[in-house]
């Protein structure tokens, strides 16, 4: 199982493991403009499109590995011709289950921990990589969310 927490408040880096095992760590302050991550020797880059809500996940040499569509209650990721689907299970994001063929759950994402500042996935059949870009995918998800509320809010305050 893999696990995402953040290295400390209020910080947005993110350390993974995997069964106690350090992976990588994951810097989600930068996850818009790109932020990289090293796992097992090999560098990847998570870039989120601004404005279609599209993520990708790219190799060093900048070929895409593993894209998604618009995440929203329902999504998909979409790598080496396989499409996954996710779907929202429980309010304001804390769970998505990744979704088989067959229509029944096969995985989960959830969100954990004092201020939902940790996550868990277990995704059987995805390489780590990719996990790791799926749970990436659902903390960007929640940060674009409240930002959003936080500009509406400052907004409608005056």
């Amino acid at each position: 199982m893999l696990h995402a927490k953040r290295v400390r408040l209020p910080s947005r880096t993110y350390e993974f493991t995997e069964d106690g095992r350090a992976l990588t760590t994951f810097p989600l302050d930068r996850g818009g403009a790109g932020a990289r991550f090293t796992l097992h020797g090999v560098d990847y880059l998570v870039r989120a499109h601004r404005f279609s809500g599209v993520h990708e996940l790219l190799d060093a040499g900048g070929e895409v590995l593993a894209t998604t569509d618009r995440v929203r209650r329902s999504w998909t990721m979409t790598c080496s011709g396989r499409v996954i689907s996710f779907r929202r299970t429980a309010a304001a994001d804390r769970e998505y289950v990744m979704i088989r063929d067959d229509g029944e759950p096969a995985g989960a994402i959830r969100r954990t921990g004092h201020l939902h500042a940790e996550a868990t996935a277990d995704l059987p059949g995805l390489e780590p990589a990719l996990q790791i870009f799926a749970v990436v995918v659902v903390l960007l998800r929640r940060r674009r969310k409240r930002t959003a509320a936080a500009v509406r809010s400052a907004s409608l305050g005056g």
